[in-house]
């Protein structure tokens, strides 16, 4: 045997024996567990309300056990950023879920920036401390910034298939930020004119990059003259609406430009899976086409099972290719089906 493994040999049962010697001390802690914070570090807006503080027992849950959970100030002041904390924190025998040292924020005086707070444990009974702070960071009310639309009006070709809505962030970016955006009919209508769309756009801390709403357009049903629809935004959070908090987004018709040619097209229900086991949830069927067999991009959404055809109008001259898939209740959708070609 050379030197090197005789030297990883007694390195190897050093290790053993330096083990065999704390097993002790480790069950002792593994029956009781260890008392902590969930989390070294933790965020709150000053407009959140409360912010939850989880405290944890770990590795073990013998015998009953208890902490004092208190909070700490720093660049935040107790009595005028945050409410003081100082409560027991307990578990009976055999309890090892989390329990809350909830700390309420509060933004009765806004201030730009962010200010910091510790929540603490200490004199802990029935078992050990493991992470024994949470370091809280406020990020400033005052400094969120506003909100807006980049515009008050917005103008689409009904053949763009889609118009985007941009959100600047400015005057401050200190803390998140968030808001709730919808869309409403005018004269355009959803699901005929265009996709109607709702949601939440956020930005970061120190994030005041523009966002964007992207909100699809149809031309399956073309229309002269113009057709509108309205965009608003509210429920900031971490952040104050702008002035512009509404838009009207006006679409212009391309049906000048068609003429008066359709397709007509007939199918017959799918009954089979590719697996060969038989269709029951099948929910409708989407018919692409376009002016090339490689580029069908213009899409229909047959919502109904049991059609069996349908007409497409004022399609332009030249050649038109057209294929469809079926879709089932999950929206798995099938292979196309054949494509075939029309010309107007």
């Amino acid at each position: 045997m050379d030197s090197r493994r005789i030297v990883f040999s007694v390195i190897a049962l050093s290790l053993i024996f330096f083990g065999a010697s704390l097993s002790s001390g480790a069950a002792a802690r593994a029956a009781t567990g260890t008392l902590g914070m969930s989390w070294a570090t933790a965020g709150a807006e000053q407009n959140l309300g409360v912010r939850l503080i989880a405290v944890n027992r770990r590795g073990g849950a013998s015998g009953a056990a208890s902490v004092l959970c208190t909070t700490v100030n720093s660049t935040a002041v107790a009595g005028k950023d945050f409410t003081a904390v100082n409560r027991a924190v307990t578990w009976a025998n055999g309890d090892a879920a989390d329990k809350w040292c909830n700390v309420t924020i509060s933004n009765a005086t806004p201030f730009t920036g962010q200010k910091t707070f510790y929540v603490k444990l200490s004199d802990p009974t029935g078992a050990p401390l493991g992470v024994p702070s949470t370091k809280v960071t406020i990020y400033g009310d005052k400094g969120g910034g506003l909100v807006s639309l980049s515009a008050a009006t917005y103008t689409a070709a009904q053949n763009a298939g889609s118009v985007k809505i941009t959100l600047n962030r400015t005057g401050g970016s200190s803390g998140g930020a968030s808001v709730n955006f919808a869309t409403a009919n005018s004269t355009a209508i959803a699901g005929t004119n265009y996709t109607s769309e709702h949601g939440t756009i956020s930005w970061g801390n120190g994030d005041a990059a523009p966002k964007s709403i992207v909100i699809p357009i149809s031309n399956a049903a073309p229309f002269t003259g113009t057709k509108k629809l309205a965009v608003a935004i509210a429920g900031a959070e971490g952040a104050s609406l702008g002035t512009t908090a509404s838009a009207i987004v006006s679409i212009n018709g391309d049906a000048a430009t068609t003429s008066a040619g359709k397709a007509t097209l007939s199918w017959s229900a799918p009954t089979l899976d590719t697996n060969g086991t038989p269709i029951t949830d099948l929910a409708g069927y989407n018919i692409y086409y376009g002016t090339s067999s490689t580029t069908m991009t213009k899409v229909i959404a047959i919502n109904s099972p049991a059609s069996g055809s349908y007409t497409i109008s004022n399609l332009p001259s030249g050649t038109w290719y057209f294929a469809i898939a079926a879709y089932t209740a999950q929206a798995v959708e099938s292979p196309l089906s054949t494509t075939v070609s029309k010309t107007i």
